[in-house]
């Protein structure tokens, strides 16, 4: 039986409760109570008499079917695209990140995990078959962790041996955990990449509520190494505050020296951004958080951002730091402006567009 650190109800899809993946899910959450529904609905007439319905929807676990799994990242427009695709297998963290932009869109989200396994892998099927795009990257982790339900759905196992000698397809499973033992278990794969998002200890342990530690995120990167997956790593959000410069810097440094260059894949950098609907959120979530009282300007896209010479003197403090390890060539920008980008890409003397050297 599995330790639950989390969950306190547990809700099925009644049309889905014979399936062996909610069994095998109930079994390793017992003696968590179970509720069969017909219609999330009736959840989220449970969760809005919450005192605080955002977190009580981290606590409540939903097994349910996915009508459809692959989507195109949604890259705001207006900034340069990394061609990136996502499968949404689960749905919210149980973390509870204060800059967490799910908080503005999943309100009465609860913890989501659909059970159709054998439908996501005809979809892929097809979506590969049709797919003309040289090296195709698509990972989880855009509407939940990846790995923070690993231990109860096995979700993540699947997908590695689901995307196993798949030709031309990078599989990206991205965490702020450490829970990556049952994914060692078996031989890696050469075109799995695991990936971990990345920030100062003072952010972790301020504004990433549930997450593991920066020393545990870079050990089990290391682990990941030793067993011979590649791996990648996002520094994302970058959050502007007194001392910013030497603590990212340190935070860089210090992976550097530990993961060889020939076993790091990528590393994505992007600052703060967020619709204007989240910071009203998030005070009142997280009140003793002060990165939305920086100085914070509309941009292109409609979201709120650092002023653009800002976000391009720390895009070039890290880049620097990365070309001095010769590393510069696994950097891309997320959701950025063509005018950062270029700026950015001339100091590390790249081309226009990212592209992917080391495959």
């Amino acid at each position: 039986m599995q330790e639950n650190k989390w969950i306190k109800r547990i809700f099925v899809n009644r049309q889905l409760e014979n399936s062996p993946l909610v069994e095998r899910i109930i079994s390793r959450l017992k003696p968590t109570p179970v509720k069969l529904v017909d219609r999330l609905e009736e959840i989220q007439a449970e969760l809005r008499l919450a005192t605080d319905p955002i977190a009580e929807s981290k606590r409540v676990l939903f097994l349910t079917d996915e009508k459809a799994f692959i989507r195109p990242c949604p890259c705001s427009p207006g900034a340069v695209p990394c061609g990136y695709w996502t499968i949404d297998l689960n749905l919210n963290c149980p973390l509870d990140c204060s800059y967490c932009i799910l908080q503005a869109y999943f309100s009465l989200q609860p913890l989501t995990i659909a059970v159709n396994q054998k439908d996501l892998e005809s979809e892929l099927g097809a979506f590969l078959a049709s797919t003309r795009t040289k090296v195709l990257r698509i990972g989880t982790g855009e509407l939940g962790d990846s790995l923070a339900l690993e231990a109860i759905s096995g979700q993540a196992s699947f997908l590695i041996d689901l995307f196993r000698d798949k030709k031309g397809v990078l599989l990206e499973l991205k965490t702020k955990t450490a829970a990556i033992d049952s994914l060692l278990v078996s031989p890696p794969s050469e075109n799995v990449v695991l990936a971990w998002s990345l920030n100062t200890e003072r952010i972790i342990k301020m504004e990433e509520i549930g997450s593991a530690s920066l020393g545990e995120r870079v050990r089990s990167a290391e682990r990941a190494v030793e067993h011979g997956f590649k791996v990648a790593f996002h520094f994302d959000p970058i959050i502007y505050y007194s001392g910013w410069e030497k603590e990212y810097g340190e935070v860089c440094e210090g992976l550097l020296k530990k993961i060889p260059p020939a076993s790091l894949a990528w590393v994505s950098l992007g600052t703060l951004r967020f619709p204007g609907k989240l910071r009203e959120i998030a005070r009142q979530r997280f009140p003793e958080s002060l990165i939305y009282e920086e100085e914070l300007v509309r941009s292109w896209d409609g979201k709120l951002r650092y002023p653009r010479p800002l976000r391009l003197r720390i895009y070039q403090k890290l880049g620097e730091i990365f070309k001095a390890y010769g590393c510069s060539d696994r950097l891309y920008l997320c959701m950025e402006s063509p005018e950062v980008w270029m700026d950015f890409s001339k100091q590390n003397k790249k081309g226009e567009a990212f592209s992917f050297p080391f495959f």
